[in-house]
């Protein structure tokens, strides 16, 4: 069984003529999303992610950092890929794929629209319509390897607590 969990950073600060897409933070509300997702999957009980991989961008990595803190990470397991950042669907799945044999539960943080295509490929009955910002998506595979995952047997999309729509 492998298990794949997509998570898509948290709210970031909007885009301004002075800060690159590249370098947009996470607002307060973000990072407390980054938090309450990860208490989240804490309470599904499936177990740490044996290896965490995430965007270089700075709103995705500070959510990598919040997920790998409160879900007790050790700094060797959360990865920085390049090439996540704004990855369409097929390169993620490629990174994917890639995940050692070892690896039974990867987290894999990063952007719409991306992650979202890639739930509904994955789990086309329980992608949710709009990948929220800070939402989870696990899935899991009867698989025994990455490079031979196909459709999900299971899947489970959860958001940040409703109180983060009072915010606005």
């Amino acid at each position: 069984m492998k298990y794949l969990t997509l998570v898509r950073h948290g709210q970031a600060e909007w885009k301004d003529a002075a800060t690159k897409d590249f370098d947009r933070p996470l607002t307060r509300r973000g990072l407390a999303e980054a938090v309450d997702t990860a208490r989240r999957l804490h309470a599904m009980e499936i177990g740490a992610p044996a290896l965490l991989l995430t965007s270089p961008a700075a709103r995705a990595m500070q959510t990598a950092e919040a997920l790998a803190r409160e879900l007790g990470l050790a700094r060797r397991l959360v990865k920085q890929i390049d090439s996540l950042y704004l990855a369409p669907p097929d390169e993620l799945e490629s990174v994917i794929r890639g995940a050692g044999p070892r690896i039974g539960h990867l987290l894999l943080v990063g952007h719409n629209p991306g992650l979202g295509e890639l739930a509904l490929r994955l789990a086309p009955q329980s992608a949710p319509e709009a990948f929220a910002t800070g939402a989870a998506f696990r899935v899991s595979f009867d698989a025994r390897d990455w490079g031979s995952i196909g459709t999900a047997s299971e899947a489970t999309y959860e958001t940040p607590g409703r109180f983060f729509d009072l915010w606005h």
